[in-house]
């Protein structure tokens, strides 16, 4: 079999072809942010770190995003204006960090960067650059035989690297920030589990991201090569649009894209100007405990077979600046800078020397995964790189954090440092060839045994939403019992109705003049008019509202911005005069209640109004409907009667909308049941909700009833219990259905994933409305049930936010 080489990373064209000028890195200065105050160099300290660009990152928008994997599916919006000059921008959006891109011409620019930086919304806004690309050549595996691969064998062997990852070790997401992977290359399988964009990097730098692939994750099956961590899971990160390099704005975009799908770790073999850009992004990483694991660039001092000593024109476009230069992300105090060592253990002449370097690892003659159409799904190379040496310590840090996944980045830095084979100082001190010295896998993961690493503190989070005092304010209250008043409403003119979304997210309210949309995940309040009657969420989290009108209109905003979406009008045939307000939205559905008088007298109509408007029937109450919930899957919503003991006892209507949609509307029987709290024995319903596909429900209880669930009922008379919900016949009657989890004295109990336990206490109880509470407090109880704080108290109604 003959060997091809390629080169990564912008080194000279030391033999046919090249993989990897993408290689430019990152890398920390001396010592990243937090590491280790007792590691101080023994020898002539580096040279210092240079100050940071004029343009900081607006530190305070950073530490209010929040990963989530929804900020990742939103379209960036494409470049906008004419010009030469290319202005990448970040923006805060919600709780998202949003990139694009500003053209622009050089006459304009500085000034166009003034706006932008000005601007309340704006992280970070700079020029960006294109990145240069790289080459490769491949070669087919033998099926059944493994390769011999030194760089696995100097850092322990394949075998004794399995031993590390434990077997109930959670997902280890890795992001890789290159050319993009080939999922149709075998030492994958189903492990590339997201992708940035779907056009592999084009002619000769195709291979690039998936050789740095296969270094990290290549599975571990006696076929090929195998990767140092081959259970990790991988996110391709492309920084390319149509097969070409974006350069700058791409690369910290997809930084920010990794870190929203939940990476733990990202390789960055990719060159970037340190710009306030990259900066953001790296600062999102480490705020969010992501490593960042990036080369240091190929511009070393060494001449070496067959480089010339004068460099030629190809080195010099690499590396602009001369001789081991430093990339401009390599410049970052929160980074593992990674230069190559060769099988002696040698640096490797292409691998820049200068402060960034913090360790070494192999990264010459090294072998991994091609793209697979080029020789099979099996296909190999070797390259040479610092672009390959970053992904032998990504795949360590993986190791790491399989064994710890409580470990924030800085205790990962230190276990390399300290574990790393120094080269010609004591160890935990550098110097610029070795950084700390060459990577040391297995000791790196004794020194995290050894030296546990604390889990994150838990920061304070929104709990719930109360409305209180005679001026009906509405406010967010913290699980530190932080109150935050919701602005822009006005209770005086109409009690504000309220929703959370399903998942938590966002909360939404209106007093029938103004919506207010809160992201609650750093407590950003967004509002807009609107004559609204009720505020529901929808399955993508839109804002759905509901306007008293003839004919009843449906109102979309979107949460991130408060901004109008689209309004449908209600097609409501015979159905009109309703007084409606938004209570739930599901799948194409959204449901509302509409009040309505007639010859029979008054009576609720429980309605769902699809996309086109067409209006449908669900189920009719002439007493009235109370509170409404759908579980999460949108299958079950439940409905109780108004919060009143003055009737007789009240059962939950329980509606199969599966079943119904799947009839014609409206069919001749509703597809629902009755089920009634212990024995036909409750009275009002005070709270409702889902945990999955259980429904928990809060209730007050007439006296013989309560006790058949509480042998020695309090006072109060509030019962709270759960109910699993299973498919069902429509029935005429009220079920008789088994309640669990029966809390007495409890109105209601909440368990957020966090393990404590929300409990909503009663009041004292209203004279008019027959043993109904008058107001309500909201308790946290600690997971091991010792302890309480009163998050609220006399509030006349209590939203818990789902977690």
């Amino acid at each position: 079999m003959t060997t091809v080489h390629s080169s990564g990373a912008g080194s000279s064209p030391r033999r046919r072809r090249l993989i990897g000028i993408i290689a430019l890195a990152v890398i920390v200065v001396l010592v990243a942010v937090g590491i280790v105050v007792a590691v101080v160099s023994r020898e002539e300290p580096s040279a210092p770190v240079p100050p940071p660009a004029e343009h900081q990152v607006r530190q305070e928008l950073i530490k209010a995003a929040r990963p989530d994997p929804r900020c990742a599916e939103l379209k960036p919006k494409q470049p906008s204006g004419q010009g030469e000059v290319r202005i990448g921008v970040i923006r805060l959006r919600g709780h998202c960090l949003i990139s694009e891109t500003v053209l622009t011409t050089e006459a304009a620019a500085e000034a166009m960067l003034t706006e932008l930086r000005g601007r309340p919304d704006v992280v970070a806004a700079d020029r960006t650059r294109e990145v240069p690309p790289a080459t490769d050549d491949p070669h087919p595996a033998t099926e059944g035989q493994p390769e011999r691969q030194w760089a696995l064998d100097k850092l322990g062997g394949a075998d004794a690297l399995r031993a590390l990852w434990p077997d109930d070790a959670p997902e280890i997401r890795v992001g890789v920030v290159d050319t993009g992977i080939d999922q149709g290359q075998a030492e994958f399988g189903d492990r590339v589990i997201g992708v940035k964009n779907t056009e592999l990097g084009r002619d000769d730098y195709e291979s690039h991201g998936t050789f740095v692939s296969g270094i990290i994750a290549a599975a571990d099956d006696g076929t090929g090569m195998t990767g140092l961590a081959p259970k990790a899971t991988l996110l391709d990160a492309q920084y390319w649009r149509d097969g070409k390099s974006v350069g700058d704005e791409g690369i910290h975009d997809e930084i920010i894209w990794a870190v929203d799908r939940g990476a733990k770790v990202v390789n960055l073999s990719a060159g970037s100007s340190n710009t306030s850009l990259l900066r953001a992004a790296y600062d999102y990483a480490e705020l969010n405990r992501v490593v960042l694991v990036p080369a240091v660039g190929n511009c070393g001092t060494s001449p070496w077979r067959p480089w010339p000593r004068e460099w030629s024109e190809v080195d010099k476009k690499a590396c602009p600046e001369g001789r081991n230069e430093i990339a401009g992300q390599a410049d970052q105090p929160t980074v593992v800078g990674v230069g190559a060592v060769n099988e002696d253990g040698d640096r490797a002449g292409f691998s820049s020397a200068n402060r960034t370097v913090m360790i070494m690892a192999p990264g010459e003659d090294v072998l991994s995964t091609c793209v697979s159409r080029l020789a099979g799904p099996r296909t190999l190379c070797t390259g040479d790189g610092t672009s390959y040496a970053a992904p032998m310590v990504t795949g360590a840090v993986a190791i790491l954090l399989a064994r710890h996944p409580e470990a924030a980045p800085a205790d990962i830095r230190q276990a390399l440092i300290m574990s790393a084979d120094p080269v010609d100082v004591a160890r935990g001190s550098r110097n610029d060839e070795y950084g700390y010295g060459r990577l040391n896998v297995i000791a790196a993961a004794k020194y995290l045994d050894d030296h546990p690493p604390q889990p994150a503190p838990v920061e304070p989070v929104i709990a719930a939403a109360t409305i209180s005092g005679a001026d009906h304010r509405t406010e967010l209250i913290t699980t530190d019992a932080r109150k935050i008043e919701v602005q822009q409403l006005d209770g005086r003119n109409q009690t504000p109705t309220a929703a959370f979304s399903n998942d938590g997210a966002w909360f939404a309210a209106t007093d029938g003049k103004h919506l207010t949309v809160v992201d609650t995940a750093n407590g950003r309040q967004q509002s807009t008019e609107c004559s609204c009657s009720g505020v529901a969420f929808g399955p993508k989290n839109e804002v759905v509202t509901v306007t008293r009108s003839d004919p009843m209109r449906i109102t979309r905003y979107d949460p991130y911005t408060a901004d109008w979406v689209s309004t449908t009008d209600a097609k409501q045939g015979g159905l009109t005069g309703y007084t409606v307000r938004a209570v739930a939205a599901v799948r194409d559905l959204t449901i509302v209640v509409g009040a309505s008088r007639s010859q029979y007298g008054s009576h609720d109509d429980l309605l769902g109004i699809g996309k086109d408007g067409t209006m449908y029937a669900l189920a009719t109450s002439g007493d009235g409907f109370g509170q409404v919930a759908v579980s999460d899957d949108g299958r079950w919503l439940v409905a109780s009667g108004v919060p009143t003991c003055a009737e007789d006892p009240r059962a939950l209507r329980l509606l199969d909308l599966k079943k119904r949609s799947a009839g014609e509307y409206p069919p001749e029987q509703e597809w629902s049941t009755l089920v009634a709290p212990v024995a036909a024995a409750s009275c009002a319903t005070t709270s409702l909700h889902f945990e999955g596909s259980t429904l928990v429900a809060g209730w007050m209880a007439v006296g013989d009833g309560v006790r058949v669930a509480c042998p020695k009922p309090d006072e109060s008379l509030a019962v709270s219990g759960s109910l699993a919900i299973k498919p069902f016949a429509p029935a005429a009657g009220v079920r008789q259905v088994s309640w669990t989890d029966i809390a007495c004295g409890a109105a209601g109990v909440w368990h957020p994933e966090d393990g404590y336990q929300l409990q909503l206490k009663p009041g004292p109880s209203s004279p008019e409305l027959h043993r109904t509470p008058k107001s309500y407090s909201l308790i946290s109880k600690q997971p091991d049930g010792n302890g309480e704080t009163v998050l609220a108290d006399g509030a006349e109604t209590v939203l818990v936010r789902p977690r």
